[in-house]
């Protein structure tokens, strides 16, 4: 992995877009008007009720850029904008004007972990490592924009879901994308339109409202092992692969990172025993769900400590880190536990996430190389620092 810091370029002008559904047309007209001054256009899908609504939509929303403008902002009709929405949006704009700039990251997203390890590291930025670009609200330089219209018209049926059609295009114009550690969007409560309900509760990755944080121009990129705690399956796992930007992901158990470094299974049930969650009835967890969430909590420490991050406790105390992380519980379990009570279990294990990241950050500073003798991984954590000049592509 590598962090770095990207060169400012001040002369942004952001035209921007609100795509929706028929249904949520006053909610859109809503954004567009908390969008200010950058006098946001709302597009309405014109063929409702036919599959394929949201890629539609999206094409349609993507091709309305001001003349003029050098990057464009479409954001989605089930957004919640976080205070001072378009100073931040414009700042990191400036900071990182070549970049594909997602606004939000769900909580149990792929992505959501490598935000987390960037949280604990201190950077402003985090790479996209998941199979589609979070659109939620997106920004891309205005000259990409221009050509997603003719792409999804050149490589798509029409009935894929849009922000995977995002992430091959991108992919294909060699275009980097990031989202903020600190989300700038907020996924409102709506039911889903396109049938994504079973996934359950979305909520950001790192969410401030009351406390935004506006994004400087540090990106933890080029990552090559990512911790994950899976909402599908409760497992805990770790996922690498051999070359930054590769789609190549391979994935083995996370105890196994957990031992690389000195700790074991029997580590985490300390955890949890002195940690203990006092869940009532219904809102209890599974021993076993427990168990992969705290396991996964620790690798995140110790992938954090490998990246940089320091072991005193500095950053687990930090706002914006301890957002992050009190995210990890309720977006992993979101599906194995009753939405009613799923705040009051994730608040009940926030303690023991802290723990467990804090015991991650210090193992990784007294075995620092341990982690590159991984049985399964034939390379270290981070890669070397490229060698151009930081801007992003590569």
């Amino acid at each position: 992995m590598a962090v770095h810091n990207m060169p400012n370029v001040p002369a942004v002008r952001l035209s921007a877009c609100v795509m929706a559904h028929p249904t949520r047309q006053p909610a859109a007209e809503r954004l567009a008007a908390a969008l200010g001054e950058l006098g946001a256009g709302v597009v309405i899908d014109p063929q409702p009720g036919r599959p394929g609504g949201a890629l539609r939509t999206s094409r349609l929303a993507w091709s309305r850029i001001e003349p003029g403008a050098t990057h464009h902002l479409v954001v989605q009709d089930d957004s919640v904008l976080a205070p001072g929405f378009v100073r931040h949006a414009l700042a990191g704009t400036r900071a990182l004007p070549g970049h594909a700039l997602g606004l939000f990251t769900e909580w149990g997203s792929f992505t959501s972990y490598a935000l987390r390890v960037a949280a604990l590291v201190g950077a402003d930025w985090v790479e996209v490592v998941d199979g589609y670009m979070p659109a939620q609200a997106l920004i891309l330089p205005a000259e990409v924009a221009r050509e997603f219209d003719r792409y999804a018209a050149r490589v798509t049926t029409g009935d894929e879901p849009d922000d995977e059609v995002l992430l091959g295009f991108l992919r294909s114009m060699g275009v980097p994308m990031v989202v903020p550690v600190s989300n700038l969007v907020q996924h409102g409560d709506e039911a889903s339109i396109v049938g994504n309900g079973w996934h359950g509760v979305r909520k950001a990755a790192c969410w401030r409202a009351a406390d935004p944080v506006a994004p400087g121009g540090t990106v933890l990129d080029r990552i090559a092992l990512v911790p994950f705690f899976s909402w599908l399956t409760g497992e805990a796992i770790y996922r690498f692969r051999h070359q930054p930007g590769s789609d190549d992901w391979r994935q083995a158990p996370a105890v196994d990172l957990l031992r690389a470094h000195g700790l074991d299974d029997d580590d985490v049930r300390r955890l949890i025993a002195n940690g203990a969650p006092r869940c009532p009835g219904e809102a209890a967890v599974p021993a076993p769900l427990t168990h992969a969430l705290v396991t996964a909590a620790v690798a995140v420490g110790l992938v954090a400590g490998e990246c940089g991050a320091p072991a005193g406790g500095v950053r687990t105390k930090d706002p914006v880190a301890a957002a992050a992380l009190a995210t990890l519980a309720p977006g992993g379990l979101r599906n194995f536990v009753d939405s009613g009570v799923l705040s009051t279990v994730s608040e009940e294990l926030g303690s023991v996430v802290d723990a467990a990241a804090q015991l991650g950050l210090e193992t990784a500073a007294r075995t620092p190389r341990a982690g590159q003798d991984l049985p399964a991984v034939r390379h270290p954590h981070r890669w070397p620092d490229p060698v151009d000049d930081h801007s992003g592509r590569r």
